[in-house]
């Protein structure tokens, strides 16, 4: 099914491991429970100069072409000045209440290095688009939602725990909906990473979210 989404993608393509570092995978999941952040930067490292990352970054290339070389510059300062019902207003309030810092994960961008920088950046602005909080089963849907639309190392990572979550009946029902949430929308949603929220800030969040094909889910 999600191959069906993009028709960049050839079907049923395997995805290449060659290039991965294990060590630093292995570290990811020493790390991941404790310290999330720490084991995201590890997964990061793990990938970075494997044959898999150089196949989604072509992927998304292709998609986004237009904005390969345009960072995204983030004021937070500014943005939150905008109405809580827009896609600036809103971002700036969901970093500013989880006290995130938009470049925490874009260390290993270098310069011109632009989609790169997006990616890492994208991540919050997806939790806006989505609709998920940043709870541990909404960063499960927006994982769910990014793997669909990125096919990457880092969300399968993420996902990777979804056994254990199970686990807590607690937290089954909600995360069993949650994911079926973020897919569906993955695979019903236009592609993300073309999309440019740095020119769309002051826009109405309802109407991002009709640009991006989610509207129904709103």
């Amino acid at each position: 099914m999600i191959s069906r989404i993009r028709p960049c993608a050839k079907p049923r393509q395997r995805l290449p491991l060659n290039g991965i570092n294990w060590p630093e995978l292995r570290a990811a999941y020493r790390t991941f429970l404790g310290n999330p952040a720490a084991g995201i930067l590890h997964i990061l490292a793990a990938g970075r100069h494997s044959q898999w990352q150089r196949w989604v970054e072509n992927r998304l290339e292709r998609q986004a072409a237009h904005l390969a070389h345009r960072p995204i510059a983030v004021d937070l300062d500014t943005l939150v000045q905008l109405p809580p019902d827009t896609l600036g207003g809103a971002y700036a309030r969901h970093m500013l209440r989880y006290g995130f810092n938009p470049q925490v994960f874009t260390t290993d961008a270098a310069p011109g290095e632009g989609l790169r920088q997006r990616t890492a950046i994208s991540h919050d602005i997806y939790h806006i688009y989505t609709g998920f909080d940043a709870s541990p089963i909404g960063e499960f849907g927006v994982a769910a939602y990014t793997l669909v639309q990125y096919r990457d190392l880092l969300n399968v990572f993420v996902l990777s725990f979804v056994p254990l979550s199970l686990t807590n009946p607690l937290w089954t029902v909600p995360l069993l909906r949650a994911l079926g949430r973020g897919f569906r929308m993955g695979m019903k949603g236009r592609a993300a990473i073309a999309y440019p929220p740095e020119l769309n800030w002051e826009k109405p969040l309802a109407i991002v979210r009709q640009e991006l094909g989610l509207g129904e889910f709103f």
